[in-house]
């Protein structure tokens, strides 16, 4: 229990109780192990940070056919889903659309971060919140500032689940070279009293929409929905900040603004997500690092919750085999490759296509006619159909120049 004269030791320290943080502390709790979590805000799930958008588990199957957990993992308890989409519409930067089948669950994150974190804690892993990890030094010592001041903790093993510009991460020598490219700044607003179809979510591209990046629409029910987008700046003019390019893309786009001009503002929420794939080091002697502080999101679109749980659950296992017979931490990342690492490598590879294509709308507009629904739908499900790759090699500098 932290506040003891003495400094407080634990098997398993987790810093961040995201999705990957609280299901790596579920599992090693539940393995008999001392877990502590340390949370930097007050509630669990608060602010939310995410477009709340989980493919439904007969999706992840697909989407993850190495892993024999995906599935399972997305099975999420009915009581923190707010809706229910059949299909993603994707919208070129001249409104043509393009739909096909694709099921997800919308979630209440705050209720499904929250139940997480609960499951941590029944298995008998202690919370604190308000508490923000300032230091990590070799020997796993852990220097927290919370309500009570400072302190110090020590784990067997340091889980580092927090978030894309994570403590733990830098620690053990990872660095973000061009933050400007690797990392992509989002902001969403969840407007109520709007139109909205609460079967189709959609993606709308163009570098005068989102440069770098796409923006969103996520129906949470039938009259509100999450309005979002994700740019990088090294893409952006620098003269317009992201709060402008979202206030352009929901009050004035042609297909948005028509909805949205009787919303009423629930929230805004704001965040960052790294998109250039896994970090260097995803494992250290001591340490694991997990979720966006690993780079497992899915570089193309951004979703992350999906491979925080599926690599959160495999951490689990290695830091079990580590703690019960000394198995080197490595297996963390032999695991993690061979069930999501194809997926991870491939949505890096559609987000290397998209930035040569998404620098004019006109290229854009142009390769999106070309593909087609045929084709879109597999690279939003992180898969690079081979005539795509071709033609971004072959004819994308030649519409660049005629653009």
């Amino acid at each position: 229990m932290i506040g003891g004269n003495a400094l407080d030791k634990y098997d398993v320290i987790v810093v961040g109780a995201g999705p990957a943080g609280s299901t790596v502390a579920a599992a090693v709790a539940k393995s008999g192990f001392s877990t502590l979590v340390v949370e930097r805000r007050r509630v669990v799930g608060l602010p939310v940070q995410c477009g709340e958008l989980l493919p439904t588990p007969r999706e992840m199957a697909d989407l993850f056919p190495n892993s024999p957990r995906a599935q399972r993992l997305a099975d999420v308890p009915s009581d923190v889903i707010v809706n229910r989409t059949r299909t993603m519409r994707l919208v070129s930067p001249d409104g043509r659309a393009y739909d096909f089948s694709l099921e997800a669950n919308i979630l209440d994150r705050t209720k499904f971060d929250q139940h997480l974190a609960t499951r941590a804690q029944d298995y008998g892993a202690e919370l604190l919140l308000a508490t923000r990890a300032t230091r990590r030094d070799p020997d796993n010592t852990v220097r927290l500032r919370g309500p009570a001041g400072m302190s110090e903790v020590r784990g067997r093993v340091v889980v580092g689940a927090d978030g894309p510009l994570s403590l733990i991460s830098r620690s053990i020598g990872n660095v973000y070279q061009r933050p400007d490219f690797q990392l992509s700044q989002a902001q969403s607003v969840t407007l109520t009293n709007i139109e909205t179809d609460p079967t189709i979510a959609e993606m709308y591209f163009g570098s005068s929409i989102a440069p770098g990046g796409y923006a969103w629409v996520i129906p949470r029910g039938l009259d509100e929905a999450n309005i979002g987008m994700g740019l990088r700046p090294a893409f952006a003019e620098s003269s317009r900040g992201l709060r402008d390019f979202l206030r352009t893309f929901a009050y004035s786009h042609p297909l948005v603004a028509p909805r949205t001009r009787s919303g009423r503002l629930v929230r805004r929420v704001a965040a960052t997500i790294p998109v250039s794939g896994p970090v260097r080091r995803t494992w250290a002697n001591n340490v694991v690092l997990v979720g966006d502080a690993a780079g497992h999101v899915m570089a193309s679109n951004g979703g992350g919750i999906p491979t925080a749980m599926v690599g959160g659950e495999i951490a689990a296992e290695s830091i079990v085999a580590f703690l019960e017979n000394g198995v080197s931490l490595s297996s963390y990342e032999n695991g993690w490759r061979r069930e999501m690492g194809r997926e991870l490598e491939s949505a890096l590879a559609v987000l290397r296509v998209a930035d040569e294509v998404m620098l004019s709308d006109t290229v854009t507009e142009i390769c999106m006619r070309l593909a087609g629904s045929f084709f879109l739908e597999p690279l939003i499900r992180c898969r690079l159909p081979g005539p795509v790759s071709l033609a971004a090699r072959t004819l994308v500098p030649v519409l660049q120049r005629l653009s």
